[in-house]
């Protein structure tokens, strides 16, 4: 098996590609990956997993990466091919981690698949961008290609189609040298790290190998409602926020705190984006082993 390529066969045929990381023999755990990314993302948190005796498992959205389109899909689309996944890989329970825009999708997984579940986090979590207050709350590009995507989408497609994606295509890093322009002290001094920065690109490039549609279908689910109640999902669930993120700021998971039963937010003063994460991941995977449902 390689760790990095793994193909399945979903019921109604599509090809899922996915990833494997940590302990091979440890306790499942499916990683939705944020957004520009892809399955490679989770290669970053490879160490801790390995330390926790977790088996992370990665796959690529619809139309990203490996991954076959799934046209028209909706966030519970993602959900029904994650518990078909799991059911292939015979997984009887397992936790959830989003990070980013992974958010969204790992929630929609936990509404439908909630049984299941030993645990759920998640890590700087993009909230519901229908909300108009936390789309004012990001930086100004973020608004602009939400907001263009669903009040203009022909621009969006113009834009994505001939020049951000082909260019992305031929030079991914400037994506990356474009997040590390803005961001703040703390992530900036973990994007510089060159281990960071190749697998981050690595995902990236994986991410737009199919080109735009992918892409621009993601960005205009982020701004549209979610298709689930999020007080349906009545079970413990940890979020962790950095107090220094500037790229899904904190409004986002204070907001999605509020709406969720049982929910612990975590945050953590001084931390950004990408620090958080990279950096933090062995205590976040650790609080979520303590609080397992099936002990």
């Amino acid at each position: 098996m390689n760790r990095e390529t793994n193909l399945v066969k979903l019921p109604d045929g599509r090809q899922l590609a996915y990833a494997e990381y940590g302990d091979p023999q440890g306790m499942p755990t499916i990683y939705c990956h944020g957004f520009p990314g892809s399955r490679l993302e989770a290669r970053l948190f490879d160490q801790p997993a390995r330390e926790f005796n977790l088996r992370v498992i990665a796959a690529d959205r619809n139309g990203l990466g490996l991954s076959d389109p799934k046209p028209g899909r909706q966030l519970m689309d993602w959900a029904a091919d994650t518990q078909a996944l799991a059911d292939i890989l015979e997984l009887e329970r397992f936790f959830l981690i989003g990070v980013s825009g992974g958010g969204p999708y790992t929630l929609a997984c936990a509404h439908q698949s909630r049984e299941r579940l030993n645990g759920l986090t998640l890590v700087c979590p993009l909230g519901p961008l229908d909300q108009p207050a936390l789309l004012d709350a990001m930086r100004w590009p973020a608004q602009i290609n939400f907001r263009s995507i669903r009040n203009t989408p022909w621009l969006s497609n113009l834009g994505f189609r001939f020049a951000v994606i082909p260019l992305a295509q031929l030079w991914p890093q400037w994506i990356y040298q474009a997040m590390l322009g803005f961001a703040p002290a703390a992530d900036a001094a973990v994007l510089n790290r060159s281990t960071v920065r190749s697998a981050i690109t690595a995902s990236i490039r994986e991410a737009i190998r199919q080109g735009a549609d992918g892409v621009l279908h993601e960005m205009a689910l982020y701004t549209q409602p979610w298709g689930f109640d999020l007080g349906d999902i009545d079970i413990p669930i940890q979020i962790w926020h950095g107090s220094a993120d500037e790229t899904v700021p904190i409004l986002h998971g204070r907001t999605l705190a509020e709406s969720l039963p049982e929910c612990e937010l975590h945050m953590v003063e001084g931390e950004g984006h990408f620090s958080l994460p990279f950096d933090r991941m062995g205590e976040i995977q650790q609080q979520l082993i303590a609080n397992r449902l099936d002990q």
